[in-house]
């Protein structure tokens, strides 16, 4: 092997190292924005310059373990088996759009057309993993982009899709330039075209946001989370106890549920004369035993009966010894009457499987629902409250995942900008967090941070607007679909060309 190819390969290993170290911060607990737009450029170049299979196959290892690191970073404490498939799909997420443009946009003879490939091979095998039950859209790149208001106004006509096309679509428009040694001339029209799309995005999202804001009407909302003394609030026990031993450490458990509703009403007692005319409770954080499930029912609807407001508590119900647990939200309305009673529908661990509708209540304030924390990651569950209407999302959350607890909330109040409603999301262990339906910040709170007295209040608009996105779906992905069929069919029309 001659200097000047160990160089070349090299230099080629540099790019792939460059693009691992900016996954590290694309998303996650790391984030940094700005690395989801800087980070596919390096991959993208790594795997357009590659000389053969070996090239291609070195990539794996390193982003996988890169994708672990990123991961273990974000949720220590899950199981081994949903590490590895997270880190084996953020791995699949960067490598399998690469191939797709490595093989097909040399063949492309349409210079703009052939830019299109890589951002729309992004989309399709994003758009493939959504239908994952254990992922939902919890690794989409669009998530990082939180801070970056006007772009992710964008979202209430494409989805999440939009933003995430973007960061692909510049990747390729700088890999054409580095392909032609920067020389502008012989790439005016893609990166000119780019670049206006990019600009009018921006000045329209900005538009919206200075403009065309939420109406002056809100409502008072308030959040209630009580923290846990012990390391495990769940009732465990060993299958080698005795049923007097199993009966002790129910005791035990039994009694912090109690200490934990206690102080649940008492916190909620505090903001009554605050005027909340709603109240939210986290999710897992009314934590019941079945038998003592009714009374505690009996007991909110008491106290929404008796101050006059919506009441919106979650329970996490515990079976007995082996049974399964149940995670559900009541809607309560102010006469004590329960609107709806919804179940948890979504979970990572692929537990608590019963529920598939997003229920409505009617209020004064407008149309309410309430899904429960992981449900946020499924954008077409979701995308129910667009169609019916919703005006406010009341989202109790749990994020024991330390490390993801900005990125989960953040990345929820993305539904709430897809479908037009204002949102809070009333998290233990993570951080709370009130937005309206243009992803505006109203009010927050670090469950870390905020070591007692976890309350907060939130003024939140009670008017919706219909977007194109809660119309229409995911229009957007299926175009990139047919794109890149599009792109496939040409490639195979026109035949084989060096790659």
């Amino acid at each position: 092997m001659g200097i000047d190819e160990k160089k070349n390969q090299a230099a080629d290993f540099f790019w792939l190292m460059a693009g691992c170290v900016f996954l590290l911060f694309m998303g996650g607990k790391w984030n940094l924005p700005v690395t989801t737009w800087i980070g596919s450029i390096f991959f993208l170049r790594y795997f357009r310059i590659q000389r053969g299979f070996w090239g291609i196959l070195l990539a794996f290892p390193f982003l996988l373990l890169t994708s672990h690191i990123w991961f273990t970073g974000l949720a220590e404490q899950v199981d081994p088996e949903f590490k590895i498939l997270i880190a084996t799909s953020f791995t699949l997420y960067i490598i399998i759009p690469c191939l797709i443009d490595r093989f097909l946009h040399k063949r492309i003879r349409n210079q703009l057309l052939s830019t299109l490939v890589y951002p729309a091979s992004i989309i399709v095998i994003q758009f493939l993993f959504s239908y994952v039950e254990q992922l939902g859209t919890i690794l989409h790149w669009t998530g990082s982009m939180f801070s970056f208001k006007p772009v992710i106004q964008l979202v209430s006509i494409t989805g999440v899709w939009g933003p995430s096309f973007l960061t692909g679509w510049l990747a390729s428009i700088i890999n054409l330039l580095w392909e032609e040694k920067f020389e502008l001339k012989k790439v005016r029209l893609p990166v000119a075209v780019f670049t206006g799309l990019f600009l009018l995005i921006v000045i329209w999202g900005s538009i919206r946001l200075a403009f065309f804001g939420p109406d002056p009407g809100t409502v008072k909302v308030g959040s209630v989370i009580a923290g846990f003394e012990e390391d495990n609030m769940f009732y465990i026990y060993e299958d080698g106890m005795s049923d007097a031993d199993k009966l002790r450490e129910k005791g035990k458990y039994r009694a912090l549920t109690f200490k934990i509703q206690d102080e649940l009403f008492s916190s909620s007692e505090k903001l009554i004369p605050t005027g909340i005319k709603i109240l939210s409770w986290a999710s897992g954080n009314a934590v019941v035993f079945a038998e003592d499930e009714a009374a505690l029912i009996k007991r909110m609807r008491n106290f929404a009966r008796e101050n006059q407001i919506y009441f919106f508590p979650s329970l996490l119900v515990l079976g007995d010894y082996k049974g399964p647990d149940q995670n559900h939200v009541l809607a309560i309305r102010p006469d004590g009457q329960i609107e709806y009673d919804h179940y948890k529908g979504r979970n990572p661990n692929a537990s608590f499987y019963r529920g598939n509708m997003v229920e409505i209540i009617n209020t004064p304030y407008g149309r309410i629902a309430s899904p429960i924390c992981f449900e946020m990651e499924f954008h077409r569950f979701i995308r129910q409250a667009g169609k019916k209407g919703v005006d406010i999302l009341i989202v109790p959350g749990d994020e024991p995942a330390r490390g993801a607890a900005k990125m989960h909330t953040e990345f929820s109040m993305f539904r709430a900008v897809e479908n037009g409603c204002s949102m809070l999301r009333t998290t233990l262990e993570g951080l709370t967090m009130g937005a309206d339906y243009q992803g505006r910040v109203l009010s927050q709170m670090d469950y870390y941070k905020t070591l007692n007295n976890r309350i907060i209040t939130t003024e939140l608009p009670v008017k919706g607007v219909k977007t194109i996105y809660s119309l229409f779906g995911d229009w957007f992905a299926w175009l990139c679909v047919i794109m890149l069929l599009s792109f496939i069919g040409s490639a195979c029309f026109n035949g084989t060309k060096s790659i």
